[in-house]
């Protein structure tokens, strides 16, 4: 997954309304907002193996324990790394979202105005300047 480091890249469920809202707190600090909605397009191993890297975390900190299927499926299991990877895949709610992404910069939101933490203090125009 390539990502331009002058755009927001915000990875988030369309589904859920808190993401929504840190949606448009994206669209205050940059003028151009690489959407992905794990709704409609999960993320693939490969891209998940990189958010992880960009992030500088490990997948048992991006897994939303309060999801239904963490709940029913995976609450006891100990899973390795690639197999956590397939089951965000194929389930992925079991990503905490909004996860937001600018230049080097990356976040996983616990509210939606976390994204605001992306912005640099320079602000939209700032952001945007080559």
């Amino acid at each position: 997954m390539e990502w331009n480091p002058k755009e927001v890249v915000i990875i988030y469920n369309f589904e859920e309304r808190g993401n929504r809202e840190a949606l448009a707190y994206a669209k205050q600090i940059a003028q151009n907002v690489n959407e992905v909605d794990i709704s409609k397009t999960p993320l693939n191993e490969r891209q998940m193996a990189q958010l992880l890297d960009n992030l500088g975390v490990s997948v048992e900190d991006v897994i939303d324990r309060r999801a239904d299927v963490y709940q029913e499926k995976y609450k006891d299991a100990e899973l390795s790394l690639m197999d956590w990877l397939t089951a965000i895949e194929h389930n992925p709610e079991l990503l905490r979202t909004p996860i937001g992404i600018l230049g080097n910069r990356a976040i996983v939101c616990e509210t939606p105005g976390d994204m605001l933490k992306l912005d640099d203090g320079q602000g939209f125009d700032q952001n945007m300047k080559t």
